[in-house]
């Protein structure tokens, strides 16, 4: 099982690898970190090259949708068509945040960008890879990029419901539970692939100190009041993008 899959968790890179560039500020009460990944390092990492933004914060605040939008709008292509795909299992709280995401968006045409959207279920469900069913809306659209919205998984139970991470770099459907999908990226979609995820569960061993129990995940008891709230932040922030 994946350990975290925040960038800023990296041990490696909070030791400031070389090539590793990581910038960190804080505004309006949101700490938000700027990690760059370069090809050469991303090989030693456990994670791939690319540019990881995360924002601290409370996410029913009006200062963390503001940012979170501008720094969705510094990976964006300059126009075209966004689609938007909601990952995850709507029917499971904790991992329901793609759902919930894509459900509150608007879709339409702005100045520079309009906005599509869909709903992945997952896999077992819909007997479809995830990256077939978004590679295949893309192309169809014509779309220049995708955004991608999951939960995730973190190793700081300080960081439950309190981070929120986009990445260039992409996602792999499933990677905070054990059974991992095929990943979601430029490279396997064939277009830019922006991922944006909240951890909504942490390693049990993280909390606990054993390490038996780092095959049981631990999610906040207001799980789904959680979601809702972080939903709906993703959501304002991207909505607020098309106009």
């Amino acid at each position: 099982m994946k350990k975290t899959d925040l960038a800023v968790e990296s041990a490696r890179i909070a030791a400031g690898m070389p090539g590793v560039r990581s910038v960190t500020r804080n505004i309006g009460g949101v700490k938000i970190t700027d990690i760059k990944i370069p090809p050469e390092a991303g090989a030693h990492l456990s994670r791939p090259a690319g540019r990881y933004i995360t924002l601290e914060g409370d996410p029913s605040g009006s200062a963390l949708p503001a940012l979170l939008k501008r720094a969705i709008e510094q990976l964006l292509p300059p126009s075209g068509l966004i689609l938007a795909a909601g990952l995850g299992n709507p029917d499971i709280t904790r991992d329901s945040l793609g759902a919930l995401t894509v459900r509150r968006l608007i879709p339409r045409k702005g100045s520079r960008y309009t906005l599509a959207a869909v709903e992945t279920d997952v896999t077992a469900r819909t007997g479809i890879e995830t990256v077939r069913m978004v590679r295949s809306i893309a192309h169809e659209l014509n779309a220049a990029c995708v955004l991608a919205v999951d939960s995730l998984c973190c190793n700081k139970p300080s960081r439950l419901c309190r981070t929120v991470q986009l990445t260039t770099s992409g996602i792999t459907p499933g990677s905070g539970a054990a059974a991992p999908r095929k990943e979601l990226s430029s490279r396997t979609v064939g277009i830019p692939v922006i991922a944006a995820g909240v951890p909504t569960a942490a390693l049990l061993s993280s909390v606990t100190g054993v390490p038996e129990h780092k095959k049981y995940l631990a999610a906040p008891t207001d799980e789904d009041i959680e979601a809702k709230l972080w939903s709906e932040c993703i959501a304002a922030a991207v909505n607020a993008v098309i106009k």
